[in-house]
């Protein structure tokens, strides 16, 4: 099935579903609602939701080897609804009709009506790595680290998840998203991925999570494989490693470990992806890249956690701060990209940030990211550094 075909038929099914939950609700009292979560309409069981998110970015750049250029530009805009139906069936889809990367993300169906479990199919992220998994609302930066540039992003296919008492776990079969994201490294092929989360203190203000992913992603035939990283600003477009066209890889696994710990507004995460290349010709290369990141809620709101996916999500602020809730955060990350005969360079970044709240729905953002690659793409010592702004809006 071609991913414009399951698109359809999730946006068909949505549209039935909807449709047939109207006409049986036409005898139930309609009621609309409009909030910091969005506009929404709900009759009898059934719910549509509408919203959407807005990241407008600045990036400033300087930088003595590849050349940059300064940037201000819309990141995403994005516009989404959701039905629910009941309790157990949800669907979901969503676009960016604005951004740097436009076209369909999310385009899924759910079913959670047995007990502890969830079916997905559709496109959606690939349950790999925290990262990528959470919104990007609620990233503690304004981009993701370097090693989620060897994660799995939006692919279309089906996953099952089961979830425990402190632990979780899903998987699931998936092969080429619906579209190409301009931002996104992709392969064409076909993975199964399997997710483990373990969550031995979940508690309202206090989590401390473990978890392990792997991905064994088969290429398909005359299909190649390619890493490019920036550094962090995507705005630029520009890559500092890349490991150019890679023919001759057959296949790949992809390994994720992480680990983070929570208490009320402070959280430290860590996590390395390791990436093992089917590639004789090439000397079987192995990419590697890790993240260790910290964060503190100064006005003392608390993270919020998620077992289900093992990702940590919104800060909200206290009503009682007039000025919004207000975060710093610092970040070290890595991506090794030279081994056997692939010569795509290998990165390190020092980031600080700070995020003000202005409330639910209004976010303002600031980095200072400092990267030395050792050597770059071209193969050469650079140093680049970077001042980026965010004002984000989302309901």
């Amino acid at each position: 099935m071609t991913g414009k075909w399951a698109m359809a038929l999730v946006a068909s099914v949505g549209f039935a579903v909807g449709a047939g939950g109207m006409a049986h609700a036409q005898d139930n009292e309609i009621d609309t609602d409009f909030d910091s979560s969005g506009f929404s309409v709900e009759s009898g069981d059934m719910k549509l939701s509408l919203g959407g998110r807005l990241h407008v970015d600045t990036v400033a750049i300087e930088s003595d080897g590849i050349q940059f250029t300064d940037e201000t530009d819309i990141r995403r805009l994005r516009i989404d609804a959701t039905i629910d139906l009941g309790k157990d069936w949800r669907i979901k889809l969503d676009g960016d009709v604005g951004g740097l990367s436009p076209g369909i993300y999310n385009a899924w169906i759910s079913y959670d009506g047995i007990k502890d479990w969830e079916f997905k199919f559709g496109n959606f992220i690939a349950p790999f790595n925290h990262e990528n998994m959470m919104s990007s609302n609620n990233m503690k930066f304004i981009e993701r680290a370097l090693p989620s540039e060897l994660a799995p992003n939006f692919l279309l296919g089906a996953s099952a998840a089961y979830e425990g008492k402190n632990w979780s776990v899903t998987g699931g079969y998936f092969t080429n998203p619906i579209e190409d994201e301009e931002l996104t490294n992709r392969d064409d092929g076909k993975s199964i991925v399997v997710r483990g989360v373990f969550a031995p203190i979940d508690k309202r203000r206090e989590v401390l999570h473990f978890a392990a992913a792997v991905e064994r992603r088969e290429l398909d035939s005359g299909a190649s494989s390619r890493v490019r990283a920036g550094s962090e600003f995507a705005l630029t477009r520009q890559s500092l490693l890349d490991t150019a066209t890679l023919n001759g890889v057959d296949a790949y696994t992809n390994l994720n470990i992480e680990a983070a710990y929570m208490n009320g507004p402070f959280l430290v995460e860590a996590q390395q992806i390791t990436r093992s290349n089917d590639a004789p010709l090439l000397g079987d290369p192995e990419f590697k890249g890790m993240s260790v990141q910290a964060a503190w809620v100064l006005t003392g709101e608390r993270q919020r956690y998620s077992l289900g996916g093992g990702t940590f999500g919104e800060i909200r602020p206290d009503k009682d701060n007039a000025f919004g809730a207000w975060e710093v955060a610092a970040r070290y990350s890595t991506l090794d990209l030279q081994d056997g005969g692939v010569l795509g360079g290998e990165l390190k970044n020092w980031t600080v940030g700070v995020n003000w709240y202005v409330n639910r729905n209004v976010r303002v953002s600031a980095n200072y990211v400092d990267a030395k690659a050792e050597p770059n793409r071209l193969g050469a010592p650079d140093n680049p550094s970077a001042i980026m702004g965010r004002l984000q809006v989302a309901f």
